[in-house]
């Protein structure tokens, strides 16, 4: 070595330098898509090298914290094998980690649908999608209780818990992502007919309080006021109903937060 230096060549490299490299590279290929899909890790608002230095940052500690042992890989084509098997479990996760968000944003378009506001939608530049106002207000309100209740923290726990239950480059486990999806898809539409639950019942005693109206006084001409009233107590009822919609939020990040060892094989 000493005489290496001497003559201005460089050191030779650790001989399992590169597998040390391959490894922690498959854990962060595992929380890559979560990065990139999960507002808790930056999504889409952060910049594409933020996510990526975070998922690579992430997966070297929690390589570091697995015990920095290196996988026997035997070739391109293992290495390969193993780096898609990560990237398909991260998309799973990604989904249960963008679960809250998503059912929010359905939820707030179900209610601006009963309500009659889905022409008055939001073009959201950072996301490049658009949304009605209902649902964009929940997605961020959303994003705002997990950071207070310390539900992006649970969430983090989760998500490096499944390295516990399921060691990178490991057999995918497609059982328990189907049952972890299954039941991410159900609560999903669950919440979000839940959550959209007080504007249909504000639309609808709109709707009949007009009706008796009409009835009791043909002559007034409510039909025109149809519309105003449908879209002010709808949103009146949501206001209404703003602690338990909270709580039910507050639920689906908790959810998000044990769903990924659930798909990882684990015990959720």
């Amino acid at each position: 070595m000493a005489l290496a230096l001497a003559a201005g060549a460089p050191p030779a490299l650790p001989r399992d330098l590169a597998a040390h490299a391959a490894t922690a590279l498959l854990h962060a290929l595992r929380l890559a898509p979560v990065a990139m899909l999960s507002p808790f890790l930056g999504g889409p608002l952060a910049p594409p090298t933020v996510r990526a230095g975070l998922a690579a940052g992430l997966g070297a500690a929690a390589y570091a914290l697995c015990g920095a042992r290196p996988l026997p890989l035997d070739g391109p084509l293992q290495l390969l094998a193993a780096a898609a098997r990560e990237l398909g479990l991260g998309a799973a996760l990604a989904f249960a980690a963008a679960l809250p968000v998503d059912a929010a944003r359905a939820a707030g378009r179900l209610a601006d649908t009963l309500r009659g506001a889905t022409l008055a939608e939001l073009h959201v530049a950072p996301v490049r999608q658009r949304e009605t106002a209902v649902g964009d207000f929940l997605a961020q309100w959303v994003v705002v209780l997990a950071a207070w209740t310390g539900g992006d923290r649970l969430f983090l726990r989760g998500l490096l818990g499944t390295f516990a239950a399921l060691p990178a480059g490991a057999s995918f486990p497609a059982a328990a992502v189907r049952d972890g999806a299954l039941l991410a898809a159900a609560e999903l539409v669950a919440a979000a007919v839940a959550l959209a639950a007080p504007a249909a019942a504000g639309v609808l005693a709109a709707d009949l309080a007009l009706a008796l109206a009409a009835r009791a006084a043909p002559k007034l001409g409510v039909a025109g006021t149809a519309q105003p009233a449908r879209a002010a107590l709808g949103l009146a009822a949501l206001a209404v109903a703003a602690s338990a919609l909270a709580g039910r939020l507050v639920a689906l990040v908790a959810l998000a937060g044990r769903l990924p060892a659930l798909m990882a094989g684990g015990a959720p």
